[in-house]
């Protein structure tokens, strides 16, 4: 079943949001590295540190309320949050600036959307009200909760100390030497990173979804709208299963998960609602890779057994960052003890 004009639209609207994301991550990522590098000689120092007290005190096991004692230790965790409090106004700054332009993008786009919903029906739109930028610049530097990014951009300290602390306690009960050590250090400094593209990737799709779904509202043509997943191995399976057919209401805010991928396609009055090949569909037509890539191996066996339906996966959680969202089934909700 082809793609109606509309959707292959609004397709080719998340491919550009994804390239314009996929230049950012690696600006991002350039400067964590950057970051890291500078703490290079502070992971190493400790490591060497650890490793000389192991050979004093002829003692392979040390307690790790005695390596957070360490003066060195208490320095390194000292210059991580100077380094981190210095990448968050460099993060908030970006994320802030590619909101506005989403913003931006979700209004031109769902204005786009409206006239190409039209065409694709073989009618053309009349004048219809756009809405103003100024109406949605109120999400520019909040996240999903209403709270400052630099507050949700803050816990990264806590996420990159943990990742730190634990990969260096894991490193010493292994007996790794210094070298990798500091090497493992490293590594779980980059829990910091991942929170971060998280938070960017997040809060800028949600910017976007937000300034497409008022711009309908605003317009008075749309009476609601479809939630259009991705068609990939990386869809996530609730999205993929959720809402097939069902046009949603313009007065609610979409429910998605961080890092989603959804887009919002218009329902115009007046005009038939749009159909595309529904995400079970198009699930079934996929190879058993591609099936067990989005459900995962453990429920895509219990699917393949018969023990649950497709449209089970699909959960509604709240939660108190990201507000509600879609998320897929655990294999115990699924089973149960069946």
């Amino acid at each position: 079943m082809p793609d109606p004009y509309v959707v292959r639209v609004m397709r080719q609207f998340k491919a550009d949001l994804f390239l314009r994301e996929r230049e950012q991550v690696t600006e991002m990522t350039r400067r964590w590295l950057s970051m890291e590098n500078a703490l290079q000689d502070a992971f190493a120092g400790l490591a060497l540190e650890i490793d000389q007290y192991r050979f004093e005190e002829a003692d392979d096991v040390i307690p790790a309320w005695k390596i957070k004692q360490m003066a060195r230790y208490r320095s390194l965790l000292d210059q991580v949050r100077v380094e981190i409090e210095r990448y968050n106004g460099y993060a908030n700054g970006t994320i802030q600036a590619r909101q506005l332009e989403f913003a931006n993008l979700g209004i031109q786009h769902g204005a786009e959307a409206i006239q190409v919903y039209y065409a694709t029906f073989g009618r053309v739109a009349g004048a219809f009200n756009v809405l103003p930028v100024s109406a949605v610049e109120y999400m520019v530097g909040l996240a999903g909760d209403g709270s400052p990014l630099h507050k949700l951009l803050s816990a990264s300290f806590g996420d990159s100390v943990d990742g730190i602390t634990n990969e260096l306690l894991k490193a010493v009960t292994m007996g790794l030497n210094p070298r990798e050590t500091a090497r493992a250090m490293a590594k779980g400094f980059g829990v910091g990173l991942d929170r971060a593209l998280n938070i960017a990737r997040t809060e800028q799709l949600r910017t976007y979804r937000e300034s497409n779904r008022e711009t309908y509202r605003y317009s008075g043509l749309v009476g609601g709208y479809k939630r259009l997943s991705a068609r990939d191995g990386r869809v996530c399976a609730a999205c993929l299963f959720a809402d097939d057919g069902k046009v949603l209401d313009l007065g609610i805010s979409f429910e998605e998960h961080p890092q989603g991928r959804c887009t919002l396609v218009p329902v115009v009055k007046g005009l038939p609602v749009v159909q595309w090949e529904s995400g079970i569909t198009w699930f079934m037509a996929q190879g058993a890779g591609v099936q067990s890539n989005i459900l995962g191996p453990g429920k895509y066996e219990a699917w393949k057994d018969d023990r649950f339906d497709l449209a089970d996966v699909v959960k509604r959680r709240e939660n108190e960052t990201w507000g509600a969202s879609l998320v897929p089934a655990s294999l115990a909700e699924l089973v149960g003890n069946n």
